[in-house]
């Protein structure tokens, strides 16, 4: 009833689920299977680690965005109020833009680590700040004479708001670049720890397959001559 096409159980045992088979089979496809969990994990760990650099590369970029953008609205500012030609306040109103943009990515990508959010806070009361010096001196250049605007943007000025917010950017920047060298020293530790693996599946392989060889001829060459004749 078992037998099927001249197929049955009995009969697959006998010629091909041997103990020589499962010998040969079994303790290399656990060498396999570990080797595989290890080379996931190990992959894991480098992809993980690799996008923790990249992630903090474009923390840093995008500090020094910040700050661009910072000048290119102040340098507009500047132009608008010598000149009071209102071609120049384009590059500062597409900078406010930028700022928007650039102040909530920032705060993004050092999400994860408490010390920069408290430096990205105080960047951003220094950005209101200076945001805010240069839409007052515009509003006094409209409202009042361009005289009465530059004799304010002085006085701003003496208040050094942009060599603060510069200040914070460069201990925001120092601080990513020493975790970008932690990073990166954890994305080679998991290419080297990749190569060790690799070496080690290979020769775990190699061993257990040798040594399931070299028990099967010490057990043939232990077996009476009957039996291996049989």
């Amino acid at each position: 009833m078992n037998q099927t096409n001249g197929w049955s159980w009995e009969s697959l045992r006998r010629n091909y689920l041997t103990i020589p088979t499962l010998l040969r089979s079994i303790p290399v496809g656990i060498v396999i299977a570990a080797g595989v969990l290890a080379t996931t994990w190990t992959h894991t760990l480098l992809s993980n680690h690799q996008d923790m650099v990249v992630h903090t590369y474009e923390a840093i970029d995008t500090t020094k965005d910040v700050l661009i953008a910072l000048d290119d609205a102040e340098t507009g500012q500047r132009g608008y109020l010598v000149s009071s030609d209102r071609q120049y306040l384009a590059p500062y109103e597409k900078a406010l833009g930028r700022l928007q943009t650039l102040r909530a990515d920032l705060l993004t990508r050092i999400s994860d680590n408490e010390i920069q959010v408290t430096r990205v806070k105080q960047l951003g009361v220094l950005i209101d700040r200076k945001l805010g010096e240069l839409s007052q001196s515009i509003t006094l250049h409209d409202t009042a004479n361009a005289d009465a605007a530059r004799a304010q943007e002085s006085k701003y000025m003496a208040e050094a708001t942009m060599d603060r917010i510069r200040y914070v950017i460069g201990d925001i920047t120092v601080h990513e670049r020493s975790l970008l060298q932690v990073r990166q020293a954890e994305v080679e530790s998991d290419e080297l720890r990749i190569r060790i693996v690799a070496i080690a599946i290979g020769l775990a392989s190699f061993l257990t397959r040798a040594g399931v060889e070299m028990y099967l001829t010490r057990t043939r060459r232990s077996e009476p001559e009957d039996v291996k004749r049989s």
